[in-house]
């Protein structure tokens, strides 16, 4: 039996509440499942985690149907955990986004940079939000939401502090939806400039 390290606070990642929300329980345990299938299987040199897995297997480890898998599936790719496909008649699962970078071994995570990153342009800040935050692409690309990330290059917004406005904004009750985010940023400023006060 390998050991198969879980991002720590699966629950708390916006995926994990996304799925808790949509399946309850049952569904987070699910990804979990996935996760483990995925590892299992997985070539540990690759950089990315793919595994092939006979639809009987997957349905067994699921405890489903193949309609609650296919719709389990659906809006777990439709988030961006995971990519599917087929090969030869079985199930390849590709683990993506979030997920997969917290997954991937040290020696990878060691090449990231450390501490606060700042962007250039909106486009990479769309980019962030698609993979980090598993924004859907029509928001992430929405005029509005553009503008929002221009705004913050323009004035040095830091992943830091959008995560910290993240949390705030769970916190509150509020879905981390970009506008949402600019304005718990505004009110974390503020906060920053009343403690220099």
């Amino acid at each position: 039996m390998t050991a198969t390290i879980f991002p720590v606070g699966l629950s708390e990642m916006v995926i994990g509440r996304k799925i808790e929300q949509r399946f309850g329980l049952m569904g987070l345990a699910r990804l979990l499942k996935v996760i483990e299938l995925v590892k299992e299987r997985a070539d540990a040199s690759a950089p990315v985690p793919v595994a092939v897995v006979a639809w009987g297997d997957f349905l067994a480890a699921l405890h489903c149907d193949h309609e609650a898998a296919g719709d389990f599936l659906s809006y777990c790719e439709h988030a961006r955990v995971l990519d599917r496909g087929n090969d030869d008649g079985r199930l390849r699962i590709t683990l993506v986004g979030e997920l997969a970078a917290r997954l991937a071994p040290p020696q990878a995570l060691t090449a990231t940079p450390a501490g606060r990153q700042l962007f250039d342009t909106e486009k990479q800040w769309a980019e962030w939000f698609k993979s980090e935050l598993t924004c859907p692409p029509y928001l992430a690309n929405d005029p509005v939401t553009r503008q929002l990330f221009r705004r913050w290059c323009a004035t040095n917004v830091t992943t830091d502090e959008v995560e910290a406005a993240t949390e705030r904004a769970i916190k509150a009750g509020e879905a981390p939806h970009p506008a949402i985010l600019h304005d718990h940023l505004k009110a974390l400023r503020v906060d920053k400039l009343r403690a220099l006060a």
